[in-house]
């Protein structure tokens, strides 16, 4: 699935042979896998094997749109057309209080 997501994106391997790619398309790939949801920091957030639920909790506050302590704007991004909870609720590692 990411892969398809980055050659609709323009990223893709480009092959010495049928089984060795380029290094320089393996560095490009590379870099747009770990940049590609910067535009989206809270999904980012929420697919990190290392998340936490003060992280969440900070975020949250940190970036809260009306004052009252609710995050009014859940973004779907466009690589994977999900929000913010639908990759935390998918991320194994996320721990069980930051889901519910």
């Amino acid at each position: 699935a990411i892969y398809q997501i980055a050659v609709n994106t323009g990223v893709k391997y480009e092959y010495v042979d049928i089984f060795t790619c380029t290094p320089e398309s393996i560095l490009r790939v590379n870099e747009w896998m770990y940049h590609h949801m910067d535009e989206f920091p809270l999904h980012k957030l929420c697919y990190s094997s290392s998340v936490t639920v003060k992280q969440i909790n900070d975020y949250l506050i940190e970036h809260d749109d009306d004052g009252n302590g609710v995050l009014v704007t859940l973004a779907i991004d466009p690589h994977h057309g999900m929000n913010q909870f639908h990759m935390l609720a998918m991320n194994p590692y996320a721990p069980a209080e930051a889901i519910a």
